[in-house]
Order: C-alpha cells, then sequence, then structure tokens
C-alpha cells in the first residue's frame, strides 16, 4: 500500500519545527547505522537520510526504517534518477533528496508516496522544482546572501533547506535569510566516528540552532507578584495568582491593563471549567472562584492530603473533572500526590502517589496521558490516563531535564504535542519535544519563572516572581513579579 504522503508531509514539518536538522550520514554501514541513529535520537535529531553513494544503502534505509519505526524519518540522498525512486520503494524509504532539480523524479518521489527534496543553486531551478510538485527544496550549496534573495521571491508554503558546508557556526545567519532547516554531513558524520563522538556534535548543533531560533520575552504588565503562579487563558484575558499575596491577577495583552482581586486565601493555581467559570487549588481543597471580584464561591470537600501537605497544580479535563498534584510545604521526597475530583463540588481521591512536588500539569489532546512534572526529581511523567473514570496508570519518564539549569516548574502543552515548561531559578522557559528532548529556550528578564499559558492570541504568556531575590537582583531584573509575552517561538 503507498504511504499517506499528506500525513508523512505533516510530520516532516512538525520534525522540522521541532528540531530543523537532517543528518547526512554519507558513507554509512548497515552494521553501525542503527548505533549512530541512535545517538542522533537520543541528541534529538530526528531526521536522516542515507545517500546511495554509501555501502549497501538500500538494505541500510529498510533496517533503520525497522529499527525506529515512527521515532526517526528516514530518506535517501544523492538520489538521482527514476529507477533510484523506484527501487527504494521496497526500503520504505520515506524521503527523496537530491543535489539538483530533476522534475521526473520530483514527480515519481511523490507519485510512490516519498516526499522530494530536490537541490537547487539558482532561483529557477527552485521555481523548476516546485512547478513539478516540490515544496521542500535544498539550497545547495548553501550561502546566506543568495538564500536570502530566493526566499524574498518563493512561495509561503515553500520550505528552504541549507546544506552544504554548514556548520553551527553559521546557523545564525542561515535563519536569518529564511533557512527552514539544516542538512550537515560530514561536521556531524563521517565513516569512522563512533556513534558517541556523533552524539556529541549532534548536541552541539541542537543548541546552536536553540540558540539562533531563541525568541525574545517582552513584558506585558507588572504587578511585582511575590509568586506569580496558574496563568490560564479566559477569554481574551490572562489570569494568574499570587497566592502568597493572596491576589487574583488579571491582564488583557492587546492593551497591556491589568487587575487585581483580594483573595480569602492562598490559591496555588488555577483552572478553567467547560462554561467558562474559574476554579483553583486552595490548600485541601478545589475551589470555585469569582474571576472578577477573587470571592471563593464554593470549597469542595477536604482533601486530606498528607500530613504537612498542600495542593499545588491543576488542569481540568473536557467534562470538567478536576486533576491536582500535591507538595509537601518542606520539599521531603516521595510526599506529593495526584487528586481527582469529577467536578468541583465532587467526592475527590488520590489516584497517584509518591510525587517529590507534584508541578506543572497537562492533558494530551485526546486526553488519554496526564504529563506531570515533578520538580524534585527533575522529570516529566506521562501517566495513562480514563477521564471518564477518573484513574491513572502506572506512569513513564518522558525526559529528565539533564544539562538544563533551573528547576523545572509550571507548563503548558502546545498543538503538535510538545510542552513549554517555566524554570524557576534559571530565568528561561524552555521547549520540550514529546520524545524528551530540549528543543528551544527562551531568556527569560527575571530569574524566578513560574508557570506559562499559550493565549487567545497563540503567543506563550509567562509569569514570574520577586520571592527569595535580593535587592540586588531585583535591581537587575526590576520586571520580576510581571507577566510576559514571548515572541518568535516556533509551532506555538
Amino acid at each position: 500500500m503507498k504511504p499517506d504522503l499528506a500525513a508523512f508531509t505533516a510530520e516532516f514539518d512538525q520534525r522540522l519545527r521541532r528540531s530543523p536538522i537532517i543528518a547526512i550520514l554519507r558513507g554509512i554501514s548497515t552494521q553501525e547505522s542503527i548505533a549512530v541513529a541512535t545517538a542522533l535520537l537520543e541528541a534529538g535529531v530526528t531526521l536522516a537520510e542515507v545517500p546511495l553513494n554509501s555501502p549497501d544503502p538500500f538494505t541500510t534505509i529498510r533496517v533503520l526504517r525497522e529499527h525506529f519505526g515512527d521515532r526517526m524519518a528516514i530518506g535517501a540522498g544523492t538520489v538521482l534518477t527514476v529507477a533510484d525512486v523506484e527501487q527504494l520503494v521496497a526500503s520504505g524509504c520515506q524521503f527523496c533528496v537530491a543535489p539538483n532539480t530533476d522534475a521526473d523524479v520530483i514527480r515519481a518521489s511523490l507519485a510512490h508516496g516519498m516526499l522530494p527534496l530536490p537541490g537547487f543553486a539558482t532561483a529557477s531551478e527552485a521555481f523548476a522544482a516546485i512547478a513539478a510538485g516540490a515544496r521542500h527544496l535544498k539550497a545547495f550549496p548553501a550561502n546566506a546572501a543568495t538564500l536570502a534573495a530566493i526566499k524574498a521571491v518563493m512561495p509561503a508554503d515553500v520550505q528552504l533547506i541549507a546544506v552544504g558546508g554548514v556548520t553551527p557556526e553559521a546557523v545564525p545567519s542561515l535563519i536569518v535569510a529564511g533557512a527552514a532547516a539544516f542538512g550537515t554531513g560530514s561536521d556531524l558524520y563521517k565513516p569512522g566516528r563512533s556513534a558517541d563522538a556523533v552524539g556529541a556534535r549532534a548536541r552541539e548543533w541542537v543548541e546552536a540552532v536553540v540558540q539562533a531560533a531563541m525568541p525574545s520575552a517582552e513584558l506585558v504588565c507588572n504587578p511585582q507578584a511575590t509568586v506569580g503562579e496558574g496563568p490560564v487563558r479566559l477569554g481574551e484575558r490572562i489570569v494568574w495568582v499570587d497566592p502568597v499575596g493572596r491576589r487574583l491577577l488579571a491582564c488583557a495583552p492587546a492593551n497591556s491593563e491589568w487587575s487585581q482581586a483580594s483573595m480569602p486565601e492562598p490559591v496555588w493555581s488555577l483552572g478553567v471549567l467547560p462554561d467558562g467559570s474559574l476554579v483553583g487549588n486552595g490548600e485541601d481543597a478545589f475551589l470555585r472562584i469569582d474571576a472578577s471580584t477573587g470571592a471563593v464561591l464554593s470549597r469542595g470537600p477536604v482533601i486530606d492530603t498528607g500530613a504537612g501537605c498542600r495542593l499545588n497544580d491543576l488542569v481540568v479535563d473536557s467534562r470538567g473533572g478536576l486533576w491536582g498534584s500535591s507538595m509537601h510545604r518542606g520539599v521531603l521526597a516521595g510526599r506529593g500526590g495526584v487528586f481527582h475530583a469529577a467536578s468541583p463540588d465532587a467526592p475527590v481521591r488520590k489516584v497517584a502517589e509518591g510525587l517529590g512536588v507534584g508541578n506543572g500539569m497537562a492533558l494530551s489532546a485526546d486526553e488519554r496521558t496526564l504529563f506531570v512534572i515533578d520538580t524534585l526529581a527533575r522529570t516529566l511523567l506521562a501517566y495513562p490516563a480514563d477521564v471518564v473514570a477518573g484513574v491513572l496508570g502506572e506512569p513513564v519518564i518522558v525526559g529528565d531535564f539533564l544539562g538544563l539549569p533551573g528547576k523545572p516548574d509550571g507548563m503548558a502543552i502546545t498543538p503538535d504535542g510538545s510542552f513549554w515548561v517555566a524554570m524557576w531559578g534559571a530565568g528561561e522557559v524552555v521547549r520540550i519535544a514529546p520524545n524528551g528532548a530540549c528543543v528551544q529556550r527562551v531568556r527569560m528578564p527575571a530569574p524566578h519563572v513560574g508557570s506559562v499559558c499559550i493565549g487567545a492570541d497563540g503567543a506563550l504568556y509567562v509569569t514570574t516572581a520577586r520571592a527569595r531575590l535580593s535587592d540586588d537582583a531585583l535591581a537587575a531584573a526590576p520586571d520580576s513579579g510581571g507577566l510576559f509575552r514571548v515572541y518568535g517561538s516556533r509551532k506555538q
């Protein structure tokens, strides 16, 4: 059966947005291919091509496809003829990369359900490739000035991939010129280089791309929150809490006007029910909250969170069920858990335990997985979830935040299934791909970043804190405690 090219094209574009690097494994042998590709995957690279002038390329492609399945996309490089394309069908090849523009090769690739990536050096070649049906073009060899000129006249849906002598040092200028992704060969892999060395260089590539594509943050308003937590989108507004100051905060990003309301008790996080009303985590109960006055309209049953513990983060499912995490006030390991109630007023059950600090929470689009950050363990966990029955299965670790500064705190999930995570103490928010790799980092003008949410405009909104900052630290970061908007982040 011919592959679903439309579905793969969408998947390919998602991979480019998450980690825009195509590893060119020229000269790789079948025997070493799995170890090398595993090192690439662990570094966050999920696209690789095996050029046809490598030893036994058709077997290598087949072996890689069978071994990695959906975890990596595997293509062929140096595809020069229609006969090459036809021979690739049996290998499971997913995309065909060429150094040149050949309309027959492009059409053959499309006909067999493989994505074509033809090479071009001139505008005429680029438009010939587009006319033949290609929408991903390989600028070969890559040159920032030429790329910028061609990008200016390209259709908006065409993506340019810079290939040919590209190094991490060239990434910033090529991104500015319009490159959507990068193909790298001998700088990353060459025969004789160990899988460990390939993995180390791949991590340098990923870091270079992350830094070059780093978006910017701007202050929306600054209510000087002692601790800014639990932001949610409520209509056109962003609403969040300052539990230490017992304040409900709200801001309309369109005009930066903000308001505050006193709350009768600390509320540590917020959620929005399907009817648009506001709920929150008190110390030991789920609360209905008046979004205008901050008043507690009703309290759910008292939750036995355990001695010395309190509720912390919160997420609401599409049925109106509440899922709240907990933590020990003294940050003792193993004392946190997850609690569920079918509504704010319904009985509450403990559905998970053994967490250090149960923090950022998010449900997958199909609501079959509940993601929870354990700040103390520095892990992002995925629990199989049944929102109808209100139960969780045993979790698996998605990521561990190794090598990242700060402590993982609040979290938001994006439409493509990746995660924005606030890193308390690091002055950053980071984007974590579904495979656990960090694919983007954003510097914030405040060291303590509490949580994040996605607004009505699709932008990322970030809450920050002034707590535990010295006078010198506040002087260096005077916008601490404010609400920030992140511009230019990839694939919101």
